[in-house]
């Protein structure tokens, strides 16, 4: 018979029965031939055994050498993934038709090309485990014996056929001549074969990322029966339900690793079509490959190894016993299948040929991966909580930690998509509301494998995609395909692994690879060769470390004010501020001569710093309410009020100055009047713009940024005005006295003494609002949280000294004392009214006089 048509035969025979019969006829010789291994065997049937059965001859397992005892002690259990299934059944006379091949070109044709195909097309359609789509595994069906293993077996077998279809896929893609590789080829046919082959290899990478899809479904079907044969450890019926379920979890984070290559693999085969060739213009005869940025190299970034084993077992071992063992399974499994399914998989074979060229597109960050960004600070302290204190993955979260997970998820993009490197601080509330932080820093928090994105999976596409559309898309502009719960994570990857070189490194771990042969045994090997091509392990650098020390001891402890130190002194000072606001709030509204003009819009001022210390130091610290964001509307507004009542009364001292009216000449009528219209006239700007910055902050947090705007240019300009106000006093005051002196009075009376003059200096400072504008910008520097903190409390003496300055002064101070004395002993006689307290006592005296005369007559 002519090789060609025994080929041909063999290939038919195949494509009618499917592959199946290959594996049959391997089981059939393994059970009659292995006794005697290969004598008995034809040409044919040895080139199939060599081909097929056999191949390929050993598997590797990569792993940290530090790890390698852990690997080792579930080597056993992986190694039944590779090892060809037995028994002897009816082969559908495949052993007839494959020794029929005969003839020394046998080796040339009874396996080609096209048989290798078939192999890895005929096993997307036929390997899968029938029946075991859902399979959940509960104890009873775990615990018996008779239920688990035909199951574990089915899903053995499938998951040998799948690697084996995987190998032979790969045999399949790689030897298609492409001739784009040899020199004679016209310049005009170049496009034409090059499109060939890209659909080639597209087509390639499709059907080997279905296979990947089926085998990751199978090895997670069967990581729970695996870790229950060959982990060491046999729980009792009422430990295993927890054993199955903490099981499950780790296979749980074991697929989502791998579905992420998958999800990668599956994008790269759709993107092959998009490579581009052009001749090189510099060098005549050699080609250039114009390669997206999105390509097949992006796969690299994956981790090369999983580093459960290192960085959680230690942290699960107490609560959950042969934890360990089980994340070291997950290791070793994730290893069988990135070094040698995904890598298998990955053929582009570009490079072979010295005359062809890649260009990869290139991706422009410049600076701002260094930016910095003003995030949500309750999400900063939940990512630094997260590295700082971090969980067993095992166990149960709170729902309401999920929930807060999700939501910072959110939060965060939606800071990140605002792209604002400051907003501005309207109150020192605000500035625990906001933090400032670098871009890499988030980003490497927001990744770490302890943090908010552990379920999340990763795709180095996805990631990439996100973060390029964002950087090259408009500010405030999002792109459509992003998903806000996710978005963090991809995009934070990106940008973690590309562009923050400063931030990050790769772990350079000397790695050992564990060889696994057909038979069970295996073999141990150190010092990788390919060590440097690792990456997607990222460890902070001491740059990376000194950025988090910042931020979590200054920015975050200020949030949740827990210098302990200062505690004490705090709650005094807050306590102190309070007691002199109402006492200096009560002198004024008891004492008559005090109840002028001037004094009710003080007045006014001093009630509403009142509210804004009630609401913002007693009411939101002791019992949390309002919410922070409410409370910081709250106490910008009520600041910017505050200004505005200092600028009724500088207002006062303007006109009375210039219309040479004191306050108290006013009836008090007209001052309850003129008080009315002032009011309203403070009332309507305060209520506009408390109204747009609400409204503007409410409506989303977009407008965050434009509403601090808003409220800090208020009363930046409210404070001008008072400065111009009091600059204008001044200088009247400077004219009327050079007026005087031309008038040649002399007396021997100063302004003032120095007593006074210090005493109107300070008060003019309190009345300009110098203070506050001084105060809301010191908030917005950051980095010195502590010192703004320690600002916060030196503001709480603004109550005893206004006391001090506004009532402790040598008009008021005695009016006030001569009042109290008069009330507490009505006959004792006040300062400056000596001269009429005689008539005024005998007419006190009258109607007692006239009732004891009536008396007497009666």
């Amino acid at each position: 018979m002519h090789p060609g048509d025994v080929a041909a035969r063999l290939l038919l025979f195949l494509a009618a029965n499917g592959t199946a019969v290959l594996d049959c006829f391997c089981n059939h010789v393994n059970g009659g031939y292995q006794s005697n291994g290969l004598n008995g065997l034809n040409f044919a049937e040895i080139t199939i055994w060599l081909n097929y059965c056999r191949y390929p001859r050993a598997y590797s397992l990569l792993e940290t050498c530090e790890n390698l005892e852990a690997l080792l002690a579930v080597v056993p259990a992986v190694a039944r993934l590779v090892q060809p299934p037995g028994g002897v059944e009816h082969c559908a006379g495949a052993p007839a038709v494959i020794r029929d091949l005969t003839g020394p070109s046998a080796r040339d044709e009874a396996f080609t090309t096209e048989h290798r195909c078939l192999v890895a097309a005929d096993c997307i359609d036929s390997c899968y485990a029938q029946g075991l789509d859902g399979v959940e595994w509960d104890i009873q069906t775990l615990a018996t014996d008779h239920l688990r293993r035909p199951v574990l077996s089915q899903l053995l077998h499938a998951v040998y056929r799948i690697s084996k279809a995987t190998r032979a896929a790969m045999g399949c893609a790689d030897v298609h001549p492409w001739n784009l590789h040899q020199k004679n080829l016209h310049t005009s046919e170049v496009p034409a074969v090059y499109s060939v082959f890209l659909e080639h290899l597209s087509n390639y990478s499709r059907d080997a990322a279905q296979l990947l899809s089926l085998g990751v479904t199978h090895v997670s079907q069967l990581f729970v029966p695996l870790a229950y044969e060959h982990v060491d450890t046999r729980p009792n019926d009422e430990q295993l339900h927890g054993w199955i379920k903490d099981v499950e979890r780790v296979r749980d984070m074991l697929r989502m690793k791998l579905r992420g290559l998958v999800h990668d693999l599956q994008s790269v085969s759709e993107m092959m079509v998009n490579y581009k060739i052009e001749k090189d213009e510099n060098n005549p005869g050699n080609y250039l490959i114009r390669r997206p940025l999105l390509n097949h190299q992006l796969l690299s970034y994956h981790e090369q190894y999983l580093s459960f084993h290192d960085e959680l077992s230690a942290l699960c071992e107490q609560q959950h016993p042969k934890s360990s063992q089980m994340f070291a399974l997950a290791d070793a499994l994730y290893s069988l299948c990135r070094n040698n399914w995904i890598e298998t998989a990955r053929i582009f074979n570009e490079g072979n040929s010295s005359h062809i060229y890649t260009v990869d597109e290139e991706w422009e960050l410049e600076d701002r991966s260094y930016a910095t960004l003003s995030v949500d600070t309750n999400c900063m302290q939940l990512l630094a909580n997260a590295l700082d204190h971090p969980t067993c993955p095992l166990e149960d979260l709170p729902p309401e930690t999920i929930t807060q997970r999700e939501q910072c998820r959110v939060q965060l993009w939606t800071d990140v998509m605002e792209r604002s490197p400051h907003i501005p601080v309207t109150s020192y509330l605000a500035y625990t509301q906001r933090t400032n932080v670098n871009l890499c820093l988030l980003a490497w928090m927001t990744v770490n494998s302890f943090s908010i994105c552990q379920d999340v999976p990763f795709s180095m596409i996805q990631s990439v995609r996100d973060a390029r559309c964002f950087f090259s898309s408009p500010a405030h502009k999002s792109c459509p395909e992003f998903n806000a719960t996710g978005a963090i994570c991809s995009f934070s990857r990106a940008v973690l692994l590309l562009k923050c070189r400063d931030f990050s490194l790769n772990k350079h771990s000397e790695l050992c690879s564990v060889t696994l042969h057909p038979d069970g045994s295996y073999s141990n090997k150190s010092n990788v060769p390919w060590i440097k091509r690792l990456k997607g392990h990222i460890e902070p650098t001491q740059r990376t470390l000194n950025y988090k020390a910042s931020l979590n001891s200054a920015t975050l402890k200020y949030k949740d004010f827990r210098i302990d130190s200062l505690k004490v002194l705090e709650i005094s000072f807050i306590a102190i501020n309070i007691v002199f606001r109402f006492l200096t709030a009560g002198v004024y509204m008891y004492l008559p001569q005090l109840r002028n003009l001037p004094g009710k819009i003080f007045l006014s001022f001093q009630l509403t710093g009142i509210i804004q210390i009630l609401c913002s130091e007693v009411m939101y610290r002791m019992t949390g309410f309002p919410k922070l964001s409410t409370a910081v509307q709250i106490d910008s507004s009520l600041t910017l009020l505050s200004c505005i009542w200092l600028n009724s009364f500088c207002y006062q001292m303007y006109a009375c100055i210039r219309h040479l009216r004191l306050p108290n000449d006013l009836l008090p009528a007209e001052a309850s009047e003129v008080f009315r219209r002032q009011v309203l006239y403070a009332l309507i700007p305060w209520g506009i713009v408390s109204a747009a910055s609400i409204s503007l902050e409410n409506t989303s947090n977009y407008y965050m940024i434009h509403s601090r705007i808003i409220l800090l240019a208020a009363i930046s300009f409210s404070i001008a005005l008072n400065l111009i106000l009091l600059g204008l006093v001044g200088y009247m005051y400077l004219r009327n006295r050079r007026f005087m002196l031309r008038l040649r009075i002399s007396t021997n009376h100063k302004f003032g003494s120095k007593k006074q003059l210090v005493f109107l200096s300070v008060k003019t400072v309190f009345l300009s609002g110098v203070g506050i504008i001084a105060r809301t910008g010191f908030h917005q520097a950051q980095g010195i949280a502590q010192f703004v903190y320690c600002v916060h409390i030196a503001t709480m003496a603004q109550g005893p000294l206004l006391f001090v300055f506004f009532i402790c002064n040598e008009s008021t101070l005695p009016l006030f004392k001569a009042t109290l004395l008069a009330w507490w002993n009505p006959d004792i006689v006040r300062s400056r009214r000596e001269l009429c307290s005689a008539a005024e006592r005998n007419l006190a005296k009258r109607p007692d006089i006239q009732h004891s005369s009536e008396e007497s007559s009666m």
